[in-house]
Parts: C-alpha cells; structure tokens; sequence
C-alpha cells in the first residue's frame, strides 16, 4: 500500500497562500476594551450600592431618632402626657400660686407639675388618669412613694 500524499499537500500548500496571516492585535485591542466596559460598569454599580446602603442607613436611623422637644410616645394602654393648659383647667391655684414652668412630669397613669407660691417652698401638684375620668386632680406635696401609687418604674417626682 502505497501513500499518496501529494495531491493533498499540494491543495494545502494552496490554501495557505490564500489564507494570509492572523492578525491578533485587533483581537487583543478588542477584547481590552470589552474589559475596561465591563470594569467601568462594575465600579459604577457596586459605587451605587454603597451610596442606597449608607444612604438608606441613615435615613433608618434619623427616622427612630426622637425629637428631644416632644414628649415621649406613651406606651400601650398608657395616656399621653397631658399638657400645663390641661391641668390647669383642672385645678384653681391659690392667689399668687402658678406652674412652675410647661415641664409635666409623667410615669404610667401619673402626672406632676411643680407650683411656685408666695410663701416659697417645693410644692407638686399630683394628678392621676383613668380610662372612665380622664385626668384628674389627686393631691399637692413634695415627693411620693411610687410602690404606694402603683407604678413599676421610678418617677422624677417619686422618692423610691
């Protein structure tokens, strides 16, 4: 068996006379600037991301900062805390006597107000709410016990 090989290297030898050379600077340049795209959008998305994710962080933290200016949010089942003109509306001060200042001071169902008078003196209006009354006057003095009111926590007009 004879290998006749000639006509076959003859029609390669002819193609590669035809097929010139391969240029692989095009591709190269090509496929560098396919990269730099894919860099340049990859930055610009992940930049994004972190500019929503700071952004809406803080936006989350200032929304759950309270306003020093505002009385705190009662909790439930519990009454706001009223303001001086309510409690004002609820008692008649002596001659000379008047709240202290707009500062209400409240725990739970309790609210106090400090009363400057003539005669000097710490002296607190105390005023209680219920659900069937509303607030009401209870009784003026100093400090209170907060075990005997009922309260669960410590008051800044309590004594324990």
């Amino acid at each position: 068996m004879t290998d006749n090989l000639g006509p076959l290297r003859q029609a390669m030898s002819d193609l590669s006379e035809h097929g010139g050379s391969a240029d692989l600077y095009e591709r190269t340049l090509r496929r560098s600037r396919q990269l730099r795209r894919q860099a340049t959008v990859t930055t610009g998305a992940a930049a994004a991301v972190l500019v929503f994710a700071v952004g809406g962080t803080v936006a989350f933290a200032v929304s759950h900062w309270s306003d020093p200016t505002t009385p705190p949010a009662a909790a439930p089942g519990q009454p706001d805390c009223p303001s001086i003109e309510t409690l004002g509306d609820l008692v008649e001060l002596p001659q000379g006597w008047s709240f202290a200042s707009t500062d209400v001071q409240c725990a739970e169902t309790w609210a106090a107000v400090d009363v400057t008078r003539p005669a000097g003196g710490d002296v607190r209006y105390l005023f209680h709410y219920t659900s069937d009354a509303g607030w009401r006057y209870q009784e003026q003095g100093a400090e209170w016990d907060c075990r005997e009111l009922g309260l669960t926590r410590p008051a800044p007009f309590c004594t324990s």
